[in-house]
């Protein structure tokens, strides 16, 4: 017994000497790290302008280094190979590197930069100037993690910097390299081409500036579609470097690949080839015939354009606000109708004059606006039939544009078909959407 009581008395004192040691050692740097003083606050790690910086040595302890070099007012990155750099991403390097004040000094002379993961340090920055070369050295990040330290090369003492500088400065090759994986501007797009998978699209803009589905011949296009499919490439960057040079390609799918885009600008054209996905990752390998290396994207990027043609098509038949319309007229089997808006106040005008409720107009208008494609027949002889004499004429005009919208249909049977005036193909809408208009129309 007394035995295990000495035994507990020693784990006791081992504990309080390990934590004694503990607090030892944070004390004895934190009272390296002296409050600095007003002046050392304000004082700039490097006296020079980004102007006067032509180069830039990126080396961390472990891995590749790369250097960034000013080109005719231009970064760009000329070792270990010559590429075209992020000049936003640089110039924050370099707002970094120029702006960057001490937090703290350490110490003046240390008995070891060990100590402080500075021999060897674990990030340098090597920059040449108009004058001579300077160096930057990173270490370890402070006890409470709210700095890190750092030394000038060929000066001994030790200072702090904001710990997000390590972030804004610590730059891998990738971090800085253009890694657009388009030249093109997605806005100056004219044409977008799509095939996978045996299915096949072309998106095209018309003289309008208004982007049709060319099936042929072309059609409306969903413009919220086209606006999302427009925003995954503007934008749209490279999430990995795969090869630099796509000519040794075969391992990644691009023979039999997944998806293939065809990308035409006013003035050019690329092609993106998308090949297999990585085991490794989420991420498809893909070419741009504009670019070098094979590069990944992420998989929502491949799911997005693998759309039905279907799906690209607009479905909605008018697109006035009910607030803009001024005049409506109507004519199905029962008979012939116009409605005008006069101050504010819906009237019927045809084929007797009469004052409408508000409210029930908003609900027909209403009815009328969400008249929508349910799907597009493959074989339209049946549509083409029947609406060669439609037995419904919706006409809308409203203030906005002066818009004139004319939609057609008619009923063949169990299917109800469609189609806007400017459309070339109709479509078919839900059995009972005429039904529906029809209703809202006799509560007026």
């Amino acid at each position: 017994m007394r035995n295990k009581k000495y035994l507990h008395t020693l784990i006791a004192l081992a504990v309080l000497a390990a934590t004694w040691g503990a607090f030892t050692y944070y004390d004895k740097r934190k009272s390296r790290e002296k409050p600095a003083s007003e002046a050392s606050k304000q004082e700039k790690i490097f006296s020079l302008e980004a102007q006067q910086i032509q180069s830039l040595t990126f080396k961390p302890r472990t891995g590749d280094a790369f250097t960034c070099s000013r080109e005719a007012g231009t970064w760009t990155i000329t070792e270990p190979r010559h590429l075209a750099a992020d000049q936003g991403a640089f110039s924050g390097v370099l707002n970094s590197l120029t702006t960057a004040t001490v937090d703290e000094v350490v110490e003046a002379h240390p008995a070891s930069a060990k100590e402080f993961g500075l021999d060897p340090p674990n990030f340098t920055l090597e920059l040449t100037t108009n004058g001579k070369p300077q160096a930057l050295l990173l270490g370890d990040e402070t006890p409470t993690s709210d700095g890190v330290y750092a030394q000038l090369g060929g000066s001994p003492r030790v200072f702090t910097l904001a710990t997000y500088l390590k972030t804004s400065l610590e730059k891998t090759m990738f971090d800085l390299r253009d890694r657009r994986a388009l030249t093109l501007e997605a806005d100056q797009l004219r044409r977008i081409g799509v095939e996978y998978k045996g299915t096949k699209w072309t998106l095209a803009k018309n003289p309008e500036g208004v982007w049709d589905l060319v099936l042929p011949p072309p059609v409306r296009a969903d413009r919220f579609m086209v606006d999302g499919l427009v925003s995954q490439l503007r934008n749209l960057t490279m999430q990995s470097v795969a090869a630099e040079d796509k000519n040794k390609a075969g391992e990644y799918g691009f023979a039999s690949p997944e998806l293939k885009l065809q990308l035409t600008g006013a003035a050019a054209t690329e092609t993106l080839i998308v090949g297999k996905k990585d085991k490794d990752s989420d991420r498809y390998f893909v070419t741009n015939s504009a670019l070098d290396p094979v590069f990944t994207l992420n998989s929502d990027f491949v799911t997005q354009f693998k759309k039905d043609q279907s799906d690209l098509r607009e479905k909605d038949l008018f697109s006035f606000s009910t607030f803009e319309a001024k005049k409506v007229e109507v004519e199905t089997p029962k008979g012939h109708w116009v409605f005008e808006k006069q101050q504010n106040q819906w009237k019927q005008t045809g084929p007797k004059a009469k004052n409408i409720n508000n409210d029930k107009m908003e609900t027909f208008l209403t009815r009328l606006r969400d008249l929508r494609a349910d799907s597009f027949p493959k074989d339209a002889a049946p549509a083409e039939s029947a609406l060669a004499k439609p037995a419904y004429r919706l006409n809308v005009q409203s203030s906005e544009k002066n818009l004139t919208e004319i939609v057609e249909a008619a009923k063949s049977g169990e299917h109800s078909y469609a189609r806007k005036s400017t459309d070339p193909l109709p479509c078919e809408v839900s059995k009972g959407a005429l039904d529906d208009v029809e209703k809202s129309l006799g509560e007026l």
